[in-house]
C-alpha cells in the first residue's frame, strides 16, 4: 500500500487550535490527498431546485462547500450536486512525484454533474529551496486545466507539515522565511506563466507570518483561509479579504469540512470565469460598424496586466497578449483562448510602458517598452530568446507611445501622442527626433488608437472618448480627416483593443474589461 494514500493534508490553522475545533489528530489526519472545497447555491435557488443545505453557513456567508479527504474515496458528484455543491477544488499533486490516485475521476465526476472544479497542489518546500517552479509545473502537467469558465484556478496548499512537528522540518520546511517567499514565489509565477491566472493560495496567519516572515506581497492570490474559532479572525499578512474560509472539521452530511465562499452566487460564478475578480474579459468584432462583439469573449491575463495585441507568428491574425507593469512581463499567447501563455518574456524595468511593432518588416510582431523619454524595441522574435535592442529617443516623457506602419513599407515606427492637445506626432524616422506628421485629432485626453482601417496597408490614427470609437480614414500624410465612428463598451472602465481578429488585412475595435 502507498503510504500516502493516508497523508493528511490542509491541517487546521494551529495545532493549538485542534482544541477550539473540537477535532480530535485522528480526525484531523482525514484531511489527506483528495482536498475539495465546494460551494452550494443559495438557500432560495435549493430550494427552488429541491437541493437541501448540506449543512448551516455562518452567519452572513450565503455560499456554503466542503472540503473532502480521499478517505472518502471517489465522490458521488451526482449526489453531492443534488446537495446544492456548485464548485470545488480538488487535491491533484503534492511534491514532485505523487499524483492523488482520485483526482481524474474526482475532476471529471464534479464536470459531468454541472460542479466547477480546480485542483490543488500540497506544496512541499522540503523537497529543495529551488523546487517551487518545479512542483507547479508538475501541478499544471496533471491538474488537466482548462480556461472555459468552469474550471478554478490553480491552488497552492501552503501550512504545517503534516508528517513531523519535530525540527528542522517543523514549521517551515527547514526554509529560512527570505527562502520560502522565494519558493512561494516561484510557484505561483510559474502557475501564472502556465495558465495565465494567478494561483489561489490556502494557509493560515499562524503559518504564513512565521514562516514568510510576515510576507504581505501575494494580495494578488485568492486566499482561502482556515479558522476553527467562529469567524474568519485575522488573516494572513497582505491580504485584507478572502476568498473562501473553511471554518470548522469534517461534515455528517457531506464528505469533507465545511467551508464557505466570500460573496454571492454572481461572485462564484465571476471567479469561475474570471469576471469581477480581475481576471481580463475581451470582447472582439470583426466589423467597424458592430456595436457589439462578433467573437466569443476571451478570458487572458488578470489585473493588474495591460491588455497589447500583435501577431506573433506571422499568419496575418492579431491576438491579444498582457504585460504585468508590476514586474516588466510580457505574456503572449499566439491562441489567448487556451488561456495560456505560450512565451513569458521578462523585458524593460517595472513601470514601463509596453510597446508593439513589427521593427525589422519581416511579418512577426514584436515587443519593447517606452521609459521617460527612451523607446527600447527588442528585435528579437518572441518565440526566441534574442534580445538585441534599437534604442530611439523621442518626444517627452509626459506622451504616450504610440506604434504603426505611416508609409506602407512594412515596417512599425514608434510615435507619440500628447494628452494635454490631443496631437498625435508621427514620424518614419523617429531616431532623428522630428515629428514628421503633426495631426489634431479628437479632444485632449482621448485614449490613442492607430489602425489599418481600410486595408491599403498603411496605418491610420483614431481615438476613443467615452464610449465612442473614432476611426480617422485619412493617410497620416494628408488633411483628409473622414471619419467613421461607433459606440462600442461603456463610458469608463473598458480599454480599447485594436486589431485584425480575421486576418482580412483591416483592423477592427475590441475591449478588454
Amino acid at each position: 500500500m502507498d503510504p500516502r494514500k493516508n497523508q493528511p493534508s490542509h491541517l487546521v490553522d494551529e495545532p493549538g487550535a485542534l482544541a477550539a475545533s473540537g477535532r480530535s489528530p485522528a480526525t484531523r489526519a482525514r484531511r489527506t490527498l483528495v482536498r475539495v472545497v465546494t460551494a452550494i447555491a443559495a438557500l432560495g435557488a435549493m430550494i427552488v431546485g429541491g437541493a437541501v443545505p448540506a449543512s448551516a453557513a455562518p452567519a452572513g456567508y450565503s455560499v456554503a462547500g466542503t472540503d473532502v479527504s480521499n478517505h472518502d474515496g471517489t465522490i458521488n458528484w451526482g449526489d453531492v450536486a443534488a446537495k446544492g455543491v456548485k464548485f470545488g477544488w480538488a487535491k491533484a499533486t503534492e511534491g514532485l512525484d505523487f499524483v492523488d490516485p482520485q483526482f481524474n475521476a474526482n475532476y471529471h465526476g464534479a464536470k459531468n454533474n454541472g460542479v466547477y472544479i480546480g485542483a490543488y497542489a500540497f506544496g512541499r518546500p522540503d523537497k529543495g529551496v529551488g523546487t517551487g517552479k518545479a512542483q507547479a509545473d508538475y501541478l499544471v502537467d496533471h491538474a488537466q486545466y482548462v480556461n472555459d469558465g468552469k474550471t478554478l484556478p490553480l491552488q497552492l496548499d501552503i501550512e504545517w507539515p503534516w508528517w513531523t512537528t519535530a525540527a528542522p522540518i517543523y514549521p517551515c520546511y527547514g526554509l529560512s522565511s527570505s527562502q520560502m517567499v522565494t519558493w512561494i514565489r516561484d510557484f505561483v509565477n510559474e502557475v501564472k506563466s502556465r495558465t495565465g491566472r494567478e494561483a489561489a493560495i490556502y494557509t493560515n496567519p499562524n503559518w504564513w507570518n512565521q514562516c514568510t516572515g510576515g510576507n504581505g506581497s501575494f494580495s494578488a492570490n485568492a486566499l482561502e483561509t482556515s479558522n476553527y474559532s467562529g469567524s474568519p479572525g485575522a488573516l494572513p499578512a497582505g491580504w485584507s479579504r478572502f476568498t473562501a474560509w473553511q471554518y470548522a472539521g469534517s461534515s455528517s452530511s457531506l464528505p469533507g469540512s465545511p467551508t464557505v465562499f466570500n460573496g454571492t452566487l454572481s461572485d462564484l460564478a465571476a471567479f469561475a470565469g474570471g469576471g469581477d475578480l480581475g481576471v481580463l474579459e475581451y470582447y472582439l468584432s470583426d466589423s467597424q460598424g458592430s456595436s457589439v462583439a462578433t467573437r466569443p469573449v476571451i478570458y487572458y491575463g488578470s489585473s493588474p496586466q495591460i491588455p497589447i495585441v500583435g501577431d506573433w507568428n506571422g499568419d496575418g491574425v492579431d491576438t491579444v497578449s498582457t504585460y504585468d507593469p508590476t514586474t516588466s512581463t510580457f505574456y503572449i499567447s499566439d491562441n489567448p483562448v487556451t488561456g495560456n501563455a505560450e512565451r513569458v518574456i521578462r523585458y524593460g524595468d517595472p513601470g514601463a510602458q509596453p510597446l508593439v511593432g513589427d521593427w525589422d518588416g519581416d511579418g512577426k510582431d514584436n515587443i519593447g517598452v517606452k521609459m521617460g523619454f527612451t523607446y527600447y524595441e527588442r528585435t528579437g522574435p518572441v518565440s526566441g530568446a534574442v534580445e538585441n535592442t534599437v534604442t530611439v529617443a523621442f518626444g517627452d516623457a509626459p506622451w504616450l507611445p504610440v506604434v504603426g506602419d505611416w508609409n506602407g513599407d512594412g515596417k512599425d515606427t514608434i510615435s507619440a501622442y500628447n494628452p494635454a492637445n490631443g496631437n498625435f506626432l508621427l514620424s518614419d524616422n523617429p531616431a532623428n527626433g522630428v515629428a514628421q506628421y503633426v495631426i489634431a485629432y479628437g479632444n485632449p485626453n482621448a485614449i490613442p488608437l492607430v489602425g489599418d482601417w481600410d486595408g491599403d496597408g498603411k496605418d491610420n490614427i483614431g481615438v476613443k472618448m467615452g464610449a465612442t470609437y473614432y476611426m480617422r480614414t485619412g493617410a497620416v500624410t494628408g488633411a483628409i480627416e473622414n471619419t467613421r465612428s461607433i459606440g462600442y463598451g461603456n463610458t469608463t472602465g473598458d480599454l480599447p483593443v485594436i486589431g485584425d481578429w480575421n486576418g482580412d488585412g483591416i483592423d477592427t475595435q475590441g475591449l478588454a474589461r
